[in-house]
């Protein structure tokens, strides 16, 4: 029988039509990774597993020096590469420095790519998970600063470095746990969820109407649909951003130049937190010198404030005509108008709902457009995909359709009925994922033993992506839907492929406690806004020598395609 180290599968490639290489896989030792025999501290038995590499780092600056750690460089617009070669580098199972998410002075996170062993941290999370979002300090301090009831002093100082404020939503403990549960109500239930479909359907019916105007900034595009969508599932309303930003009449630009502040404010939030965590110096001014504001994070907190005044204006503004009872229907079915509903039955205030919600709105628009924008690229660069679902949606409409066929509804958007729309999903997930890890957690509860080594509680874990690896999968760079056909998923058992169809790797939303809140709203967008564009246009890249994944560049976090222009030929609907 094979051990544990012998039943890891190889890579091996063969020959089959044309030449053209193919991965097979066998039950054979692998050369990619060197394991040991280790003795278990739980069991006292014989394991085997990666050896720890420790990754050189620095206080201050962690590993983040690569001509001291030897890491590769990380950048933006490498972040894919970066993985991968961390991976060949390092191996399986590392610790490195990122001064700012890991702990300690030089900021240590433990890297593995097993699935299962990330199971075992995520049951050891206890009753107050922790998780990466309590490590953006930009967004704790710009809170704190602009006043946020979520944020509170404590009554002594943590032992999570001294701290003396609790951060709410974005940090751990009961108040979290108070926080996060209210907010989750009817977002992350599928029924309710599904609920806000019929307005999340118009807003993307509108966006599409528009596209064609977009197609020399289509990032810009689905960022004001991903508003556009959001702000029907919160408000009920269709704010139509994405029409009005392209309006030749001032005075509709004028009407609605709020919700256009509003996105590039938010964006810009993401995008200076990104260049901010570049840099150590950021993080170490913050934590030391709490008192001066960098030029970049001045800039950050502005853009927050930004953010805040209109978004808290919005969310007042439906408070006080509920109480008048002034809500249309659509208004009345919001999330918004059951969450003051609940309100009144639970320990959360007025004020800490309008923050909850503001907080949702906020990170909203950045991460479902990020991915929106991966599977908008991977159908436009293949058109065989892109037809298929197209046949499969028009059958969907007409057989399910809403409105005598001709609007999306639950049923056409469902794995039931369009099956190759989920297939699309999640192959552009494994693709391109949106965020450079599978998830990050913390064993907050207690010690955990990861591939034989003992992690002290409170040590971070990063899981990163193997779903791009030639080692696990041929042609890393092909969209081939079909990967994910039962039949595709059957023939990768016993294999070391197997492991891409561990549910870890099904979505960008994480998984756990901390798992993101919003992930059911936000996956009924992506799908809604991606089969209304399919449905009305065929769209292709305008400039020809632009044929695959690899003429396409990245940047930012969550991580964005920078969309090159795009045609869009109206279809006609059969």
């Amino acid at each position: 029988m094979l051990s544990r180290t012998t039943a890891k599968a190889k890579a091996v490639i063969g020959q089959h039509g044309g030449g053209k290489p193919r991965l097979r896989h066998h039950l054979i030792p692998t050369a990619s990774t060197i394991h040991r025999f280790k003795s278990s501290s739980e069991s006292g038995c014989p394991v085997t597993g990666p050896i720890l590499k420790k990754v050189p780092s620095l206080p201050f600056v962690g590993s983040m020096i690569p001509q001291y750690s030897g890491t590769p460089l990380f950048t933006l617009q490498t972040q894919y590469d970066f993985n991968n070669e961390m991976r060949r580098k390092f191996g399986e199972f590392s610790l490195f420095g990122i001064p700012g998410f890991g702990n300690g002075l030089s900021g240590d996170m433990y890297q593995i790519f097993d699935p299962s062993e990330m199971a075992k941290v995520v049951r050891s999370e206890g009753a107050y998970p922790s998780g990466l979002v309590e490590k953006l300090w930009q967004w704790r301090r710009a809170m704190l600063e602009s006043g946020s009831v979520l944020v509170s002093k404590k009554s002594t100082s943590s032992s999570d470095n001294g701290e003396t404020h609790d951060y709410g939503l974005f940090d751990k403990g009961e108040k979290w746990k108070r926080l996060r549960t209210f907010l989750q109500t009817g977002m992350l239930d599928p029924v309710a969820a599904t609920g806000f479909l019929p307005g999340i359907v118009l807003a993307a019916e509108s966006a599409s109407s528009v596209a064609p105007l977009h197609a020399h900034d289509v990032n810009e595009y689905l960022n004001y649909t991903a508003f556009d969508m959001f702000c029907s599932f919160m408000f009920g309303k269709q704010m139509n951003t994405t029409s009005t930003a392209v309006s030749t009449d001032p005075v509709v630009r004028g009407e609605n130049k709020e919700n256009e502040q509003f996105v590039t404010a938010a964006l810009g939030v993401f995008d200076k937190t990104n260049a901010m965590n570049l840099f150590p110096i950021e993080f170490l001014m913050a934590k030391f010198f709490p008192w001066y504001k960098t030029t970049k994070y001045q800039a950050l907190q502005d853009d927050w404030n930004t953010v805040r005044d209109i978004g808290l204006k919005k969310i007042y503004d439906f408070m006080d005509r509920y109480e008048r009872d002034e809500l249309d229907e659509m208004e009345k079915v919001s999330y918004l108008a059951g969450a003051i509903e609940r309100q009144g039955e639970s320990d959360v205030t007025r004020d800490e709902v309008a923050e909850l919600c503001l907080i949702a709105l906020f990170v909203g628009v950045d991460t479902t457009s990020s991915v929106t924008a991966w599977n908008l690229v991977h159908l436009a660069l293949n058109p065989e995909s892109q037809e298929k679902l197209h046949a499969e949606l028009v059958n969907s409409l007409n057989e399910k359709g809403s409105n005598g066929g001709t609007r999306l509804n639950a049923d056409v958007i469902g794995k039931k009925i369009s099956p190759y729309l989920h297939l699309c999903f999640r192959e552009s997930h494994r693709a391109t994922p949106a965020f450079s890890a599978a998830m990050w957690k913390g064993n907050s509860h207690r010690e955990v033993e990861i591939h034989g080594e003992r992690l002290p509680q409170g040590s971070m874990v990063q899981m990163g992506h193997i779903s791009y690896d030639e080692e696990y999968i041929d042609d890393p760079k092909q969209f081939r839907p079909e990967r994910w056909k039962a039949e595709s998923v059957a023939s990768r058992k016993g294999t070391k492929s197997e492991v891409l169809d561990h549910p870890f790797l099904r979505d960008p939303f994480s998984q756990g406690a901390r798992r993101c809140p919003g992930s059911r709203v936000a996956t009924n967008e992506i799908h809604a806004m991606i089969s209304q564009l399919v449905l009305d246009w065929k769209i292709s890249v305008a400039d020809e020598t632009i044929k695959s994944l690899d003429n396409i560049t990245y940047d930012a976090s969550p991580i964005k395609p920078i969309i090159p222009e795009l045609k869009f030929e109206a279809r006609k609907m059969k």
